[in-house]
Formats: C-alpha cells, sequence, structure tokens
C-alpha cells in the first residue's frame, strides 16, 4: 500500500489499496460530475478492462477508511513506462485537495517499483483542472496526441 499523510492529527491519510471482492462495489458506485463524466471511462468499464489486460492495475484510493476514489496504472515492460489511463475523485471529495494528494502517492507508489521509469497520463484537451493539477505535480507537455486525449509525462 502507499501512503500520503498530513502529519498527525493532520488531513487523512491517503492510501491506495487492490480494488477486492469486498470493496468493488463502492468502487463501481464512485461519480465525478456530469460535466466530468465526458471526461473519462466508468469505474465499472475499468474493472472490466483491467479483468481482461492482466496489466492493468486497479486502485481504489482511500482517505483513512473511506473510498474516495480510484486509479487504474499499467506498466509497460517493452518501453519501461507507465501509463495512467484512469484517475478519478468522487464528486463528493472534490475541492479539497484529495485529488493533488492521491495523485502523489500515486506518483511515489509508482517511482517505488520504477524510479527510473516516465509516468505518461492522458487527458481530454478541454480538461483544463486536470491538465492544471497534473502540470502543478510535475508533469510535462509532450506534444503527442493518442486517441483525441493530450499525454503528458512526468520523469
Amino acid at each position: 500500500m502507499a501512503h500520503a499523510s498530513g502529519g498527525p492529527g493532520a488531513e487523512p491519510t491517503i492510501t491506495l489499496a487492490p480494488v477486492t471482492v469486498a470493496n468493488w462495489q463502492t468502487c463501481i458506485h464512485l461519480r465525478v460530475s456530469p460535466e466530468q463524466a465526458t471526461h473519462l471511462a466508468s469505474n465499472l468499464y475499468s474493472l472490466a478492462e483491467a479483468y481482461v489486460e492482466p496489466a492493468c492495475v486497479p486502485r481504489a484510493i482511500y482517505a483513512d477508511e473511506t473510498m474516495i476514489g480510484f486509479v487504474m496504472y499499467t506498466f509497460h515492460e517493452s518501453t519501461g513506462a507507465y501509463s495512467i489511463p484512469r484517475f478519478m475523485i468522487d464528486v463528493h471529495w472534490q475541492g479539497a485537495g484529495y485529488g493533488r494528494r492521491a495523485m502523489a502517492a500515486i506518483l511515489d507508489a509508482l517511482k517505488a517499483e520504477h524510479p527510473e521509469a516516465p509516468i505518461f497520463i492522458s487527458l481530454t484537451p478541454d480538461n483544463r483542472a486536470a491538465r492544471q493539477l497534473y502540470i502543478g505535480l510535475g508533469f510535462e507537455e509532450t506534444g503527442r496526441r493518442e486517441a483525441g486525449e493530450d499525454i503528458l509525462c512526468h520523469r
């Protein structure tokens, strides 16, 4: 599990945990706002994709004991790089810094596994909030676009 804590008595601890038989239903009921829904696939679709694509790693994002989001990533052995095709924070938890803290925990976890691996993330061109978040965490524009989405990279 990966953790990111604000210190004793501070903000909740952010944890990444496997999606299991005990928590998958909570995961598929997490939602983004209707305006954001056009920017990413549902968690149900992502879990189905992870089932048939064993390289995909789905993780629930927790603030202490409460599931607040979802991420799915893949390490590509052929290129030595990660991709993060899915990242979301439930609409009820947005606007309080959880997205930034969760992505920081994700980056820490991935860098712990493969310290030199670049990490790629994609987003729709009009998703300004995600772009601002990712760039604020050290992602850089690559100038590439795949399947209509802009590709950013963290090194």
